[in-house]
């Protein structure tokens, strides 16, 4: 296994801020308003700024990322996250979702996915859940795969997730191979699959052509520090019971427990478990610091139906 270091850098940077239309509003829970569903764009006209970035070195690869802070600080006043910033929090439920933070889960997922054949991720259509910094969807999409990444606030897709793509491949590659997803993973849900219009109906069509329908969903679903709120892992769950193709894996980093919150590996285990339709187990513990584990969640196979799981 490779192991990461660290360093900064001042690099120019280009990113902006461009979004689509909204899809349809949603309630959450105690009746909280969530965020609608929509693709961001790359935008054409960019602008040059001196951000500090740091750079982590895995293995044969160099990832590199916004320092958060700066990031922070182009915030606009108006942006509802920019009460989360003032007052350092790193989350204000169904407002802002911890996006600006470069969680260390997502770190552990990167060093997971360095242990695998690096090769097998060359033309899988990849889905990043709650993506902030996007390093694991990075990694992959420099590895050869198609890579869509979703997070729950377009600030952090515009501000973070796309300049750090835009650090670590080239145009040709990001253009052509990432989507960017804003919302709440209800929503997102819908929107992919929307009739007509979603990203998955487009991809449909050429698939259609190719005899390939079965392509139209993911391979392989990422994410990281998401199991935190048990307010929001039935709609995690359900995105991913619906996008997830019927041979594809999860890959999930989280904390064996979150303190105060309730949520944790051994309790979306039973979770999940309860469902009845995926297996779930830890692949990977790390103990270093706060105990923390890699999941992996794939469907139950028909012939495999009642077996312990």
């Amino acid at each position: 296994m490779g192991d990461f270091t660290f360093g900064f850098e001042i690099f120019e940077d280009d990113s902006n801020i461009d979004t689509s239309s909204n899809v349809k509003d949603h309630r959450g829970p105690d009746d909280i308003t969530l965020r609608p569903a929509k693709e961001i764009y790359i935008p054409y006209e960019t602008r040059n700024e001196e951000r500090r970035v740091v750079c982590v070195s895995c293995g044969d690869v160099n990832l590199c990322y916004l320092h958060p802070q700066d990031v922070e600080g182009m915030i606009e006043e108006k942006s509802d996250i920019k009460e989360a910033i003032t007052t350092h929090s790193d989350l204000l439920p169904s407002v802002y979702e911890g996006g600006l933070k470069v969680w260390e889960c997502s770190l552990d997922l990167v060093q997971y996915l360095q242990d695998l054949d690096p090769i097998s991720f060359s033309g899988q259509t990849i889905l990043e859940l709650g993506c902030g910094a996007g390093l694991p969807g990075i990694y992959t999409l420099m590895k050869g795969a198609t890579v869509h990444f979703q997070d729950y606030n377009e600030e952090v897709l515009e501000l973070l997730t796309i300049p750090n793509v835009q650090l670590n491949t080239i145009p040709e590659v990001y253009k052509e191979k990432c989507h960017f997803l804003a919302g709440d993973w209800s929503l997102v849900q819908d929107l992919l699959m929307q009739e007509g219009t979603g990203i998955f109906s487009l991809v449909l069509l050429f698939l259609i052509s190719c005899m390939c329908i079965t392509c139209s969903r993911y391979d392989v679903i990422l994410t990281s520090e998401t199991i935190y709120s048990l307010d929001s892992q039935p709609r995690l769950y359900n995105i991913i019971r619906s996008l997830l193709k019927p041979n594809g894996k999860v890959f999930l980093a989280a904390k064996t427990h979150y303190f105060g919150v309730g949520g944790g590996t051994r309790q979306f285990e039973d979770f999940v478990r309860e469902k009845g339709e995926f297996e779930i187990e830890s692949i990977k513990v790390i103990s270093q610091g706060v105990r923390r584990e890699i999941l992996e969640m794939r469907f139950i196979q028909p012939e495999n139906k009642g077996a312990k799981t």
